[in-house]
């Protein structure tokens, strides 16, 4: 080596070892940064430990109450699937038909329509004449009725086979007041003209 490079290379070294003698912390110092340093990682690590608790227990709180609104469970809650439908008397149902329009229903249960007929058949067969208006003949004959504003339809297979058996009066007109003789089941078995000082209907 050349003369200035060593003494370059004797200042830089003297150099460095003074800054190190400034620099460099006592024992004592060195202790104290320890004890310090030791000291203030528990408060961190505290610290930490409370916001990922935090975190946790507003996750679960969040969790809950998404879970009671049904917003992450989009199956229905098991009380949903015990319901019986059939302890409804009516259901309604709302769609969109194959045409593209809205459309609802009202279904009556069978239970109750069930109910009703049996009401009405009981009705009906204790009454064995019953009194109406015919209203229209078109293939089908329209009747209606005097009782319980019920619009009666005969449909052409019946009229056919009770005039088969000439149990239709001849002469009847849209409009007559007629007299429907049921038997005891309820079933029509003749269509005459009501007796002359039969009420008309709503009279």
């Amino acid at each position: 080596m050349n003369k200035p490079d060593e003494q370059f290379d004797q200042k830089l070294t003297q150099h460095y070892k003074e800054r190190k003698a400034r620099t460099t912390l006592s024992h004592a110092q060195q202790q104290a940064l320890k004890h310090s340093v030791i000291q203030k990682q528990p408060k961190k690590l505290g610290f930490a430990l409370q916001l990922t608790s935090l975190t946790c227990a507003l996750c679960l709180l969040a969790f809950i109450v998404l879970d009671s609104n049904n917003v992450i469970n989009t199956a229905p809650k098991t009380v949903l699937n015990t319901i019986d439908i059939h302890d409804y008397s009516f259901i309604t149902t709302h769609e969109i038909d194959q045409t593209g329009n809205y459309a609802s229903t009202i279904t009556q249960q069978k239970r109750a329509l069930d109910t009703q007929l049996a009401n009405d058949l009981r009705r009906h067969q204790q009454r064995h004449i019953e009194y109406g208006t015919l209203v229209k003949v078109d293939n089908d004959w329209f009747i209606a009725s005097c009782n319980d504003e019920v619009l009666v339809q005969i449909k052409q297979s019946l009229l056919s086979d009770l005039k088969g058996r000439h149990a239709v009066e001849s002469n009847i007109n849209t409009g007559d007041m007629l007299a429907m003789a049921h038997n005891g089941k309820g079933q029509i078995i003749a269509l005459k003209h009501a007796r002359v000082g039969t009420r008309q209907c709503g009279a």
